[in-house]
């Protein structure tokens, strides 16, 4: 195992933090990428790459690792520094209230002008193209990164930028293990599924945002767009944000099991031998993302529920109850769509209009951008 670091720039005096990636194998084969806490409040993805590393220790040390495996355990140790009224932060950067997984370079538009010359008839040697220009434009970008945490993000974005596979670890507040991914690659998003037992997939080409898995995906998607009716465009790279339920399933079982099972997919995509664990979860519900409909709370009070993250619910059904407790007011929260409760917000006490939870249903009921802030 190879240990890359990279130290970012001092944001003030007497400050320093840094970001190491972890390498596994440089041999022929397809090279997997694995990142955890972008979200710093967001820890059982962390606790389950703790779990991976001596896994990938040991196949490394017996030969089976095929390609190579980079896996960057922290992600985002700037996120981890920054709390307030004891509690970390973790979503958003302090200075700007920035989320940390929005506002990735829209990398086609960086390199599209420089790779047209280059392109042939040769996908494959497209794909190796167009993976270099991505290389020469974040070391470029890094050079006048006027912030840390924009460093950060293109540090994150150039270790994973020439992958064939990118997983991007988080969890969200109450939930079941789901994933979101793009259409391109539907026997990977199923491979991945049946290795670790998640129980929805959203789907969507572009969601908006340029979250870090579409930084990985999209750029290849407006590549081929601009570029297709001339010159053969590679499939994208696999990328997935993989919410590993919430924010309070931390614990060693859960992540043993966790970590086993993403061995499974690393051995599924040719990236391990030796492993032989096959995927033995069933496929999960997969629906559109802009089905999964946003539930609104009808007044401000406490929250009590009458489902758990999992329930699959029709539309109207009573999910939820808002008591507003100097009125005695208690108002029902009806589901908006039919479909799966995935999403519980993590508060009980709750604003008038504030978002409670998220139905995911087969109806497009959402356009545009459909990410969270």
């Amino acid at each position: 195992m190879k240990t890359e670091t990279h130290e970012l720039g001092s944001s003030s005096p007497g400050t320093r933090r840094r970001l190491i990636c972890q390498r596994y194998g440089d041999g022929d084969g397809p090279v997997v990428y694995l990142q955890a806490g972008l979200h710093a409040d967001e820890m059982p993805g962390v606790l389950v790459l703790q779990h991976l590393l001596p896994l990938l220790d040991r196949a490394e040390m017996e030969g089976r690792i095929r390609g190579e495996v980079r896996v960057v355990p922290v992600a985002n140790p700037l996120g981890l520094s920054q709390w307030a009224f004891q509690r970390p932060l973790g979503r958003m950067e302090a200075e700007t209230l920035h989320n940390f997984n929005r506002g990735y370079p829209d990398l086609a538009a960086l390199v599209g002008d420089r790779i047209e010359p280059h392109l042939t008839d040769d996908a494959d040697a497209n794909r190796d193209v167009i993976r270099a220009a991505f290389r020469t434009v974040l070391a470029e970008e890094l050079t006048r990164a006027r912030t840390e945490m924009i460093e950060e993000q293109l540090t994150l974005l150039s270790w994973s930028c020439d992958a064939d596979f990118v997983l991007d670890l988080h969890c969200d507040h109450f939930a079941v293990l789901h994933l979101y991914a793009s259409p391109a690659r539907p026997d990977i998003t199923s491979l991945l599924v049946r290795s670790t037992g998640a129980k929805l997939a959203l789907i969507e080409a572009v969601s908006g945002g340029h979250a870090f898995d579409e930084a990985n995906t999209a750029p290849w998607k407006h590549l081929k767009d601009r570029f297709g009716d001339r010159f053969p465009i590679p499939s994208p790279c696999f990328s997935t944000t993989l919410e590993y339920r919430g924010q309070l399933d931390v614990d060693d079982d859960t992540a043993a099991e966790d970590a086993a099972n993403l061995m499974t997919f690393l051995a599924g995509v040719g990236a391990l031998s030796g492993w032989v664990t096959a995927p033995s979860h069933c496929d999960a519900l997969t629906l559109p993302l802009g089905g999964a409909a946003e539930v609104y709370a009808p007044q401000g009070g406490l929250v009590t529920w009458t489902v758990q993250p999992g329930a699959m619910v029709v539309e109207g059904e009573v999910i939820a109850h808002v008591t507003d407790p100097l009125t005695r007011t208690r108002l029902p929260v009806p589901s908006p769509t039919s479909g799966m409760v995935f999403r519980q917000e993590l508060w009980r006490p709750c604003l008038r209009g504030a978002s409670l939870a998220h139905v995911a249903g087969e109806r497009v009921v959402r356009t545009g951008d459909l990410l969270s802030d």
